[in-house]
């Protein structure tokens, strides 16, 4: 995420990266004003916008009953995480440990996780399919090959956990309250 949540990748409701020149191109030729592009960039695009769902689940059902616009939102979604992992695999200089999968999407599609480690052999990332259809509702796991160079790894996000570590750290443990959130 930059500055906003627009940046990044494509997600339920948002955009993602796009190129600035669209964003004046939309205004331009929908007659918007930039409260109402701020809208339809942060609630009516990502996959909501290619799709007609927000919902990954959804789209991936869609797009394996053969329907066209729930693919392509797919393939998008698919390219936008490859295109990260590359980039961020250069930035480290090829020396990357571990791939995590994470929060919703990541923990819970196999097939997502799949497409998106598909072309990456070459840089030592092996996905073992069974594992990897093994890891999912909430269950941690390594799905990386023997062989595999880079871990891949599913863990699962716990929100609450973190959010009362953070508090924890802020209020500092003077209190008999933040000392039970931490037991």
């Amino acid at each position: 995420m930059g500055m906003t949540p627009l940046e990044g990748l494509l997600m339920g409701t948002r955009c993602g990266d796009v190129d600035p020149a669209v964003v004046l191109h939309i205004e331009s030729q929908l007659g918007l004003s930039a409260k109402e592009t701020d809208n339809l960039l942060n609630k009516k695009s990502g996959l909501l916008g290619v799709t007609g769902s927000s919902d990954l689940r959804a789209v991936i059902e869609a797009a394996q009953k053969g329907e066209a616009r729930a693919q392509l939102g797919l393939d998008m979604l698919v390219h936008r995480i490859k295109k990260y992992i590359g980039a961020y695999t250069a930035v480290l200089g090829g020396k990357v440990d571990a791939v995590i999968f994470s929060a919703g999407i990541g923990e819970n599609s196999s097939l997502l996780r799949g497409l998106v480690l598909e072309g990456f052999q070459g840089l030592g990332m092996e996905v073992d399919p069974e594992l990897n259809q093994q890891a999912v509702g909430g269950r941690q796991g390594d799905i990386s090959t023997p062989g595999s160079r880079v871990k891949l790894l599913v863990i699962p996000t716990d929100e609450e956990l973190s959010i009362a570590q953070q508090t924890l750290q802020v209020v500092g443990t003077g209190s008999a309250s933040a000392g039970a959130i931490a037991a």
